[in-house]
């Protein structure tokens, strides 16, 4: 039961540093009309949440 727990809370602490990241970088990257830099700020939200994906991603369970 405490696997579990430890569990989601590293995932809940993993998720916090996933939404100041998130802010980080549309902070870095305003709403504009330019179109290279709207690029820019896409790319870098993906490489964010593929990063997180990686580290809250269970890895298979072999028996």
């Amino acid at each position: 039961m405490s696997d579990t727990k430890t569990r989601i809370r590293r995932w809940g602490l993993d998720h916090a540093q996933l939404r100041a990241e998130l802010e980080l970088i549309r902070a870095q990257y305003p709403d504009d009309e330019d179109f290279e830099a709207a690029l820019e700020r896409l790319y870098a939200e993906l490489k964010v949440k593929e990063d997180f994906r990686k580290r809250t991603e269970e890895p298979p369970h072999w028996e």
